[in-house]
């Protein structure tokens, strides 16, 4: 079984109003043994809608004295390991001020993600117009290559086809037969430099697919390649959303010959069995 959940939001976040208390309480009820927060920063996010402002920055001071708190708390810590990471949003305009975010606190995990291609968001039906659904799913994947060439400071790469939650593309489209290339190179460089992907459980709740993010074919494709670092994150923004899936993905992990979870603290990895 996987009793951790490593991506995760609270109200630090700009989509999440949920408290940290009520997103703990409720790993608690669900048997979990380990959670890390994971809030988003994307720096400089490129394709804010009109009314969002800066959703995505992230207070980082007001954040890490809470988890000094958090971490201090030795009653709670008894009962479940807490910790605190960040989802730290990528790409090329950012490298260096990413650098120094990665390296302002102490944090326990670090998530980096792609939230655009090309400064657009493939969320937004904009990132789809006038391109053919290969091509724009290439795009996106040819940019996390971009940034796993030229940036070093995470741990996991987060939900590798985040695009395609959001694209009305065929199967035959979205197989990874159409970019296996590219994946080769990915997986080539995540393995190198000891990092690792997530299975996330968001897509399962929202999007046009329904699926894991990634899906298992890419995950399979990354074991073939020789990985091994996998986390299980849900991607939670409220309390029910806590380990959404987790029992699913234990046994795609399992199918597809994973026999370890990996989970992190202080941005060093510990394996559990699965």
């Amino acid at each position: 079984m996987i009793f951790s959940d490593q991506h995760m939001h609270s109200n630090f976040s700009g989509d999440s109003k949920a408290e940290m208390s009520d997103m703990i309480v409720s790993a608690l009820n669900k048997g979990l043994k380990t959670i890390c927060f994971t809030d988003h920063y994307d720096p400089l996010f490129p394709c804010y809608l009109p009314d969002e402002g800066r959703l995505f920055d992230l207070d980082t001071k007001r954040y890490n004295e809470n988890a000094v708190k958090i971490r201090n708390d030795e009653k709670l810590q008894d009962k479940i390991n807490v910790r605190i990471g960040m989802e730290l949003g990528i790409y090329p305009k950012v490298y260096e001020m990413c650098k120094e975010i990665a390296g302002g606190y102490p944090y326990d995990f670090i998530i980096l993600s792609s939230h655009t291609a090309g400064g657009l968001d493939p969320y937004l039906p904009s990132y789809w117009e006038n391109i053919d659904p290969v091509d724009g799913i290439r795009k996106y994947y040819e940019e996390i290559l971009q940034n796993l060439q030229n940036f070093d400071d995470f741990d996991i790469y987060g939900h590798l086809d985040y695009c395609v939650r959001y694209t009305n593309a065929t199967m035959e489209q979205r197989s990874i037969n159409n970019y296996k290339e590219i994946f080769r190179e990915i997986f080539r460089i995540l393995i190198n430099k000891n990092k690792g992907i997530e299975i996330n459980s968001c897509g399962l709740r929202r999007g046009n697919l329904k699926e894991f993010n990634p899906n298992p074919e890419i995950i399979k494709f990354y074991k073939e390649c020789g990985g091994e670092i996998i986390t299980f994150g849900s991607d939670a923004h409220k309390p029910e959303d806590i380990a959404y899936g987790i029992n699913e993905a234990c046994e795609v992990l399992k199918n597809i010959g994973f026999e370890y979870i990996a989970d992190f603290k202080e941005r060093k990895i510990s394996f559990t069995k699965i």
